[in-house]
């Protein structure tokens, strides 16, 4: 029986060694991609055989990408964040640290990597310094376990898979022991949102009156999806998208770092497709390095043409036929980018692109050029816009919003965004609501204009009437009138004016 476990032990201890070097693998290896960020001083460890950005490798043949590589390291590295660091520095500096916090923001902002940079922070410790501090002269005892989530500690748990009680009863019952090493016995959760609402209620009592060796921190992209009674108890930091300027600084310095050449366009166009994120940004400028490497005549438009941006100019053409009422030659289009392999409900989304870029060039005249269409493309969409008006755009827009639903939502997309083409091609021409209304305004004025004018003319013929019968009245029952009829008989008054038409033919008689 012995003899049978002593084997299983031979046999486990010879399954961890490398059958190259004998030596045993360990997933906590150092990182040796993780040293720098933005700072001005450049690591040796960073390309240490100086290799070209094709033949740039990590030991073992696995390459780094650029999200993981450009982690920042430091709060300084954080860009856009400055409100957030100087807060931080403030509290640190005057002992006013919060028990909790609480990290909101879009993807790839830096959540995850401020969460672990708070961790670092307060567990910092050095030969010459041991408090917690977010100004790191130097790496401290544990900040390289910390950054590279591996610290006994410092545990981090993803709420999107753990969501229930039974996972937050585990942090519950670990708390009240005391750390192990670091100063302070750290969790963060990320997407906290995504705990249960049982789960949220095991941490009230917690969160708000912590041991005085534990510290929480949250992360989140759907704050509002967290209870109103955990956002109070933390100190909550909204982390911002990267502006257009900071982008192309985030870009260009990687991109010389690597070695890469890429022209500022590029960065630009690869700038704007991330949308204010540092991972996404880093993530498209990895394909554009590596569609680069060996392709003399790359540029902007096969930046274009690798975000998928190309189609714009067969955008433009169906906008185009829509706008004229040509819903065959729509049709055909429709059937035609589909067939290439469009979603419709890209199509719609790139339409409504369009009707956006001419509804502000339209209210703004901003010639700037919209580096996701080209210059060709931007010269149509202006010489385009000059051929209708606000109001129609507007309109436009209001049904592509509308669409957009209808075909994702369609048992058959395509079905459903030609219906919506033929829909926007007859709608188009239409006079829109206030110019119906205008017209329905005027229509009516104008017949109670022509009303009001007949029956002032009735009422003042009637008044001449009335006024007749009273004169023809007393001229009648005047002897003197009966004495001037006596001698023409002929003649009978039935008005004033037939009398004065019978005096003046008196005065002609004598």
């Amino acid at each position: 029986m012995y003899l049978i476990f002593y084997l299983c032990e031979v046999i486990l201890d010879q399954s961890n060694e490398d059958i190259n070097g004998g030596e045993v693998f360990s997933p906590t290896v150092e990182d040796n991609n993780q040293d720098t960020f933005l700072g001005s001083e450049k690591s040796p460890k960073k390309n240490p055989e100086n290799l070209s950005p094709n033949g740039l490798k990590a030991k073992g043949g696995q390459y780094k990408v650029l999200a993981r590589k450009y982690r920042p390291q430091k709060f300084e590295d954080l860009l856009g964040q400055e409100t957030m660091v100087q807060i931080l520095r403030n509290a640190f500096s005057s002992g006013r640290i919060a028990h909790a916090f609480m990290l909101t923001g879009v993807r790839g902002v830096g959540k995850t990597t401020t969460a672990r940079l708070l961790a670092r922070s307060l567990n910092y410790k050095s030969s010459e310094v041991d408090e917690p501090t977010i100004d790191f002269s130097e790496s401290g005892d544990h900040c390289q376990e910390i950054m590279e989530s591996r610290h006994i500690d410092v545990m981090e748990m993803d709420a999107a898979s753990r969501t229930g009680i039974a996972d937050i009863r585990e942090i519950l019952d670990s708390i009240n022991y005391s750390t192990s090493s670091a100063r302070y016995k750290i969790y963060i959760i990320d997407e906290v949102h995504m705990l249960s609402k049982s789960a949220f209620n095991g941490l009230l009592k917690t969160l708000e009156e912590p041991p005085e060796h534990v510290k929480f921190i949250f992360a989140t992209t759907e704050v509002h999806k967290v209870p109103l009674t955990i956002l109070s108890r933390c100190q909550r930091f909204d982390l911002r998208q990267l502006n257009e300027e900071l982008m192309l600084k985030l870009l260009s310095k990687v991109t010389e770092d690597e070695g890469a050449k890429i022209n500022e366009g590029s960065l630009k166009l690869i700038g704007r497709a991330a949308e204010g994120s540092a991972r996404d940004g880093l993530s498209l400028l990895d394909q554009a390095i590596t569609l680069s490497t060996g392709n003399e005549d790359f540029d902007v438009s096969s930046v274009r043409d690798m975000l998928g941006l190309s189609d714009h100019a067969r955008i433009i053409d169906l906008y185009n036929f829509i706008s004229t009422g040509e819903i065959d030659k729509a049709l055909w289009e429709i059937k035609d980018q589909i067939e290439l392999g469009a979603e419709p409900s890209v199509i719609i989304l790139s339409l409504g692109e369009i009707i956006h870029e001419m509804t502000r060039l339209k209210v703004t005249n901003d010639d700037n050029d919209n580096l996701f269409l080209g210059p060709e493309n931007m010269a149509r969409i202006k010489e385009l816009k000059e051929k209708t008006d606000v109001k129609r755009l507007t309109r436009l827009w209001q049904m592509i919003l509308k669409a957009d639903q209808e075909v994702k939502s369609s048992f058959k997309p395509s079905s459903a965004l030609e219906m919506v083409a033929i829909r926007m091609a007859y709608i188009s021409n239409l006079p829109t609501p206030d110019e119906i209304i205008k017209s329905l305004d005027d229509d009516e004025i104008s017949e109670k204009k022509n009303l009001d004018a007949k029956t002032s003319q009735k009422s003042i013929e009637e008044e001449k009437d009335i006024r007749d019968d009273k004169i023809m009245s007393k001229i009648n029952s005047d002897p003197r009138v009966k004495k001037i009829m006596e001698h023409f008989p002929e003649t009978e008054v039935k008005s004033f004016n037939n009398m004065e038409d019978s005096k003046s033919e008196s005065n002609e008689t004598e």
